[in-house]
């Protein structure tokens, strides 16, 4: 799943910090908006080991009076030569053999916010994702919440700070890969969320998001979803953005570990 929509990359213009399409550090508008942004990264190596992975993401919003509707989705493969004897090293055999999916991630969203201030919303957002080498087939979602800006002051002489919170509850129906007993689930959750934004200079941006989800029947069942990024404003329309995300289950799906990482260099294009 892939719901943080607080920001966790930021583009610029004209001294005042862009909104990343779906955020809820959006406010209320007078005049309809519309974005559009691109994303694209990946991470390789070769010679000794051999392995690649990509990344690619949207996220849009339209904005009219105090209405969003906003939608975001990522599509994450990885494959590899794999050591299949052990030994260290890739043989000569060994890289005449076909690569091995190792990722295969696809997830998207769609949300809608009520502005019912500058800092307050009421939000519902239906989403799903497929990750087979997490244990899911496919997780389908739908939350309601509330959201509150908590501090959103562009400054004239010292760098921007952001900070946003929100709260509502999550209900997922999990179905997982072939092998794991119980085939499928339904979990009710209890949501929680920040993220922060500091503007370090003109061009240069920190975003930090955690997220947490608590299973109302067996608060033992928690999964905490961490976005860290750093991003820099190349041109008016082109940033580029280092990035870290990590989710831990404290009960993932049977024979899979709780926690996943992936940190990625990428490109962010603003379309519109």
């Amino acid at each position: 799943m892939a719901p943080l929509l607080f920001l966790a990359a930021a583009a610029f213009a004209d001294d005042e910090i862009f909104v990343e399409p779906g955020d809820p550090l959006a406010k209320p508008v007078d005049a309809p908006e519309k974005d559009l942004e691109a994303e694209l990264g990946g991470a390789w190596s070769a010679g000794n080991t051999d392995s690649r992975k990509l990344s690619a993401s949207y996220a849009a919003a339209y904005r009219w009076h105090r209405n969003q509707l906003s939608s975001a989705g990522q599509l994450t493969l990885g494959s590899a030569l794999i050591d299949e004897d052990g030994d260290g090293h890739l043989s000569e055999e060994e890289r005449t053999r076909s690569r091995v999916r190792t990722a295969q991630r696809a997830s998207g969203d769609l949300r809608y916010d009520r502005f019912l201030s500058d800092r307050n919303s009421l939000y519902v957002l239906g989403g799903g994702f497929t990750d087979p080498y997490a244990g899911y087939d496919t997780r389908f979602n739908g939350q309601l919440g509330y959201s509150h800006l908590l501090l959103f002051e562009p400054g004239q002489d010292d760098p921007d700070t952001s900070l946003a919170a929100e709260v509502g509850v999550d209900a997922a129906r999990e179905d997982y890969t072939d092998g794991v007993v119980p085939n499928r689930g339904v979990k009710y959750n209890a949501r929680g969320a920040v993220g922060f934004v500091r503007v370090l200079t003109k061009s240069l941006a920190f975003g930090q998001d955690v997220e947490v989800f608590v299973n109302v029947q067996d608060p033992k069942d928690t999964r905490l979803i961490s976005d860290t990024a750093i991003t820099n404003e190349l041109t008016s329309t082109m940033s580029v953005k280092l990035s870290y995300t990590m989710t831990y289950d404290t009960d993932p799906v049977e024979g899979y570990v709780p926690a996943d990482h992936q940190g990625l260099v990428s490109l962010v294009a603003t379309v519109l």
